[in-house]
């Protein structure tokens, strides 16, 4: 048990910003296996999502008095790590040429989503099909949260993940 488990984020935060560092061990104790997660399903590369979660979580020290807590701090967390994941993708694609076929890497944490099966049918999807996914089903945001995120109605975001099921299932079946 961390000692900070009993602390909501905005008072991590707060012991962060009055110089307690080790409280900001306890946000990345408690985000990093999400961030991780959000980085992989979004660039489908174990070793890429280890090395941009690193950098997010670098972005977040680094920004965190910029978080006004107006909304959550995991909603701005998603955020940061979406738009990171996102440039690194656009920059890697002016780069280099886009691969058709994603190597197939192996990543230490067990996770149906990891497998080839699962990524094959991910990288089927847009990104942002695949963050809409994300937060939905590992990052476990409800539909309000996914709604204010993506900047859209509530009603578009159930929609949205609905087609999307309706879409992967459609894929697996043929």
């Amino acid at each position: 048990m961390n000692r900070f488990d009993h602390i909501d984020d905005n008072g991590l935060i707060d012991l962060i910003a009055q110089g307690d560092l080790n409280a900001f061990e306890g946000l990345y104790d408690r985000y990093a296996s999400k961030v991780l997660k959000r980085c992989y399903f979004i660039c489908l590369n174990a070793t890429d999502a280890r090395d941009l979660m690193q950098e997010v979580w670098m972005r977040v020290f680094l920004r965190l008095h910029q978080f006004q807590k107006q909304s959550a701090f995991s909603t701005w967390l998603y955020r940061l790590t979406t738009n990171h994941c996102l440039n690194y993708i656009k920059a890697r694609a002016q780069t280099t040429s886009v691969e058709t076929n994603m190597e197939i890497a192996h990543i230490t944490v067990h996770d149906p989503a990891h497998s080839a099966e699962v990524r094959n049918l991910l990288s089927k999807l847009s990104l942002e099909d695949r963050t809409i996914l994300a937060m939905k089903y590992m990052g476990e945001y409800t539909y309000e949260e996914i709604a204010t995120t993506c900047d859209i109605g509530v009603s578009a975001a159930k929609m949205r993940v609905s087609r999307l099921i309706e879409k992967l299932r459609g894929e697996v079946g043929t």
